[in-house]
């Protein structure tokens, strides 16, 4: 008798674990890479399907979500899908390509910038396919323009996502932009988003 219950406490235990770990699974699945950068202002994700989208959106009152990938990247169907999400839920996508380059010396580079002075565009959600390379990339521009923090600094607070280490390109980029942001981009500082902190 004894025997019995213990099984069945066991298999109880069991499933009760299966179950907590496919659910945890199925949301780590649907929520890909979702993470809080800056509470209340910048949030991270890799590209979310329309549902998932919708809720983060609205968890998170999210005003613009910026999508950092290659134009057709993802597909003609997944982009339609995505701006219909984003615009039915009140907000705004902003399509920005991520140059590869390491010179920060790029016009795309002016153009983040731009947006991410805008107090209009926060709270936002900034992804990339997988929401690592790229969007590690424009957050530590962020970081050292508007909050500033290092470049090391912003790399060692972002999740690597199971990776060892960010991307060399990534780590070359951002202390290239550390070194030249204050000459090439003087007109973007903290003060542009001093609105956010009243």
């Amino acid at each position: 008798m004894f025997r019995l219950m213990s099984r069945r406490v066991a298999v109880g235990v069991a499933c009760a674990a299966l179950m907590v770990a496919g659910w945890t699974w199925w949301q780590c699945a649907r929520f890909k890479h979702l993470a809080v950068h800056e509470s209340g202002r910048v949030y991270r994700s890799a590209w979310l399907d329309p549902q998932p989208l919708k809720e983060v959106i609205e968890r998170y009152q999210i005003r613009s979500v910026v999508n950092l990938c290659e134009p057709g990247e993802m597909g003609a169907d997944r982009i339609i899908e995505e701006r219909q999400a984003v615009t039915s839920s009140g907000a705004r996508l902003i399509e920005l390509t991520m140059p590869t380059a390491i010179s920060p010396d790029n016009p795309a580079i002016a153009r983040h910038l731009e947006v991410m002075s805008d107090p209009n565009n926060y709270p936002m959600l900034v992804h990339c396919q997988h929401g690592v390379t790229r969007t590690a990339k424009f957050l530590t521009i962020y970081d050292i323009a508007f909050r500033g923090i290092t470049a090391d600094q912003s790399l060692a607070a972002q999740p690597k996502f199971g990776r060892e280490d960010h991307n060399v390109h990534v780590k070359a980029f951002v202390r290239e932009f550390e070194l030249q942001h204050s000459r090439l981009y003087p007109e973007a500082t903290a003060a542009k988003l001093d609105v956010l902190r009243h």
